[in-house]
């Protein structure tokens, strides 16, 4: 289901103004035309079917569910997927784009990037914040995912697990004394609990890392496949969790 993203000035009303980018995204690419409905999604989570008034504005009516106006048959599935955030450790170049896009596309709820001690950029540029955030914001509009499109941040891994939520869970690539596999932790958690799961960057976590994140309440997970580049481990572990704990 594709879903439409008011831009970030939008602060309600019934009437939303097209920008040359939303005319080519609904007038080329979707081939949509006047009187055409549509699902919306403002910058607060609201959700609103949207009607083509004319070239250069649209009429919104709030909806409580997208699927109240979805006028968009691709098949896609339909009910709520596990709540997940992800805090992810910076990588090298334009991975972090890959692992946005990706990610959001799998429809996690939130996407944090941290640095660490074995990460190798230890921020991003404005200009890099920016394409992560279209990438993401093209990525919704594209899956219906319901991933919050904010402003991209880069924090410190410590701060990033003191501030996350829920069950979570740290990814290391070698067995802990108390590490478990990814599937033996989702076995003991409630279908619907929040989950925020860790993933390091091409050089993974140090042992003082896990450490402080166990001592902070994670569970330490190792998955039972072959070793993982940092842009694949997220998407993997994120794709077992929505499996297993799909409500």
């Amino acid at each position: 289901m594709r879903i439409f993203l008011l831009d970030d000035t939008f602060k309600g009303g019934n009437v939303y103004s097209l920008r040359k980018r939303d005319k080519m995204y609904l007038l080329r690419s979707l081939r949509l035309s006047r009187g055409d409905v549509f699902t919306a999604k403002d910058n607060d989570g609201n959700y609103y079917e949207a009607r083509i008034a004319d070239e250069e504005t649209i009429c919104l009516t709030p909806v409580s569910r997208p699927a109240e106006s979805l006028t968009d048959t691709l098949s896609a599935f339909r009910g709520r997927i596990a709540p997940v955030h992800v805090y992810q450790g910076l990588c090298k170049g334009r991975k972090n784009e890959d692992i946005a896009r990706m990610l959001t596309e799998a429809g996690v709820l939130s996407i944090t990037f941290f640095s660490s001690r074995y990460t190798q950029e230890k921020n991003l540029s404005s200009h890099a914040c920016e394409r992560i955030k279209t990438i993401m914001r093209e990525a919704v509009q594209q899956s219906g995912s319901e991933t919050a499109v904010t402003d991209v941040r880069v924090i410190p891994f410590n701060q990033a697990v003191l501030e996350a939520g829920g069950k979570k869970i740290i990814l290391h690539q070698s067995r802990l004394e108390k590490s478990l596999y990814l599937s033996q932790i989702l076995e003991k958690t409630e279908k619907g609990e929040t989950i925020s799961l860790f993933i390091g960057s091409e050089g993974g976590f140090s042992d003082e890392e896990c450490t402080f994140a166990i001592e902070n309440g994670s569970d330490a997970a190792i998955l039972p496949t072959n070793i993982l580049r940092a842009e694949t481990a997220g998407i993997f572990a994120v794709g077992a969790i929505e499996n297993m704990l799909c409500p």
